[in-house]
């Protein structure tokens, strides 16, 4: 990784129960380097062969800039979690999968905070 701020992604990887710091940590290298717009944009159709050369440019910027979020987003992961994600296409197809497991109110979320909640013990 080029970007000076992905070390912030390195140290601190997704293992599922961080995914909200995780997640704003990865915006935060998405953005520095403006390509945080494909997480939630539209991805343009395909140009059509006699489009022009403009709109062939544009289109082949989103490509590059969705493949290189979503190595940041992968690179990013639990080798466990980059297993299971690797087979998905793009990365507006990989957050929101990750926010259903692992998002605020996700049923691990709740799971785990139940179980905190019965382990813990009432001081005397």
């Amino acid at each position: 990784m080029t970007n000076p701020l992905a070390v912030i992604l390195e140290k601190n990887q997704l293992t599922g129960p961080n995914y909200v710091d995780w997640l704003r940590n990865v915006k935060i290298v998405l953005n520095f380097e403006d390509i945080d717009y494909v997480l939630e944009a539209p991805m343009p159709a395909p140009p059509a062969e006699d489009a022009s050369t403009e709109d062939h440019d544009i289109y082949r910027k989103w490509v590059t800039n969705e493949k290189k979020a979503r190595s940041y987003l992968m690179a990013s992961m639990s080798n466990a979690l980059q297993v299971q994600h690797e087979s998905m296409r793009d990365s507006r197809e990989v957050l929101p999968y990750l926010h259903e497991l692992y998002g605020e109110n996700s049923r691990n979320a709740r799971f785990q905070l139940n179980a905190e909640l019965y382990g813990t013990k009432m001081a005397e």
